[in-house]
């Protein structure tokens, strides 16, 4: 019974951990949570209030203008996921019909309740020109989007959009420790 306490506990403070590591953000309906992995890669889990496409921009200029925006959604349980740039202040292009890279790595998601999540790794710095640096220790303007409900596309103009700050914290998880932070509640 005591080695079983004991485990109790363990697995107790590992969550407590874990989950003071992850950074979050909730304006508007949307639910923005963070976290740096090894390798320079950035976690991301982003939830909104719709059953359609919801997005994030990075460090804009002026509205979507030289944002890096990641715009998702997920239909028939399968979520799609795409790496755009701010083309002009009202619209948005995918990197790679840029000339850019697609550098979004999907890790998963999901539509439940009204709400759509997705879940996805970008690099701190790709080194393409369509993607905006982010150093951690920094504060960084972000976009909030999302379109009307069962808006499952990239283009459909946008029912709703906010925009907030965040910072990027050096928290250095590894590889293994973002699978079980996605889990937590």
């Amino acid at each position: 019974m005591r080695k079983l306490l004991m485990a109790v506990a363990v697995l107790a403070l590992v969550g407590t951990v874990a989950a003071q590591d992850w950074q979050e953000l909730t304006v508007d309906g949307f639910t923005l949570r963070w976290a740096t992995l090894e390798g320079g890669n950035l976690g991301i889990e982003l939830t909104g209030p719709t059953t359609g496409w919801v997005a994030v921009g990075f460090d804009p200029e002026q509205m979507m203008q030289g944002a890096n925006l990641i715009i998702g959604y997920v239909e028939s349980g399968t979520p799609s996921l795409r790496d755009d740039w701010g083309v002009a202040l009202t619209s948005h292009a995918s990197d790679v019909s840029l000339g850019g890279s697609d550098d979004v790595t999907v890790d998963g998601g999901s539509e439940s309740g009204g709400e759509t999540t997705i879940e996805f790794t970008i690099p701190l710095d790709s080194g393409d020109d369509y993607d905006n640096p982010m150093e951690p220790g920094s504060t960084y303007p972000v976009i909030l989007a999302r379109g009307p409900d069962g808006a499952d596309d990239f283009t459909t103009y946008h029912a709703f959009v906010t925009v907030a700050e965040i910072e990027i914290m050096a928290l250095g998880f590894d590889s293994g420790s973002w699978g079980g932070m996605k889990a937590l509640p």
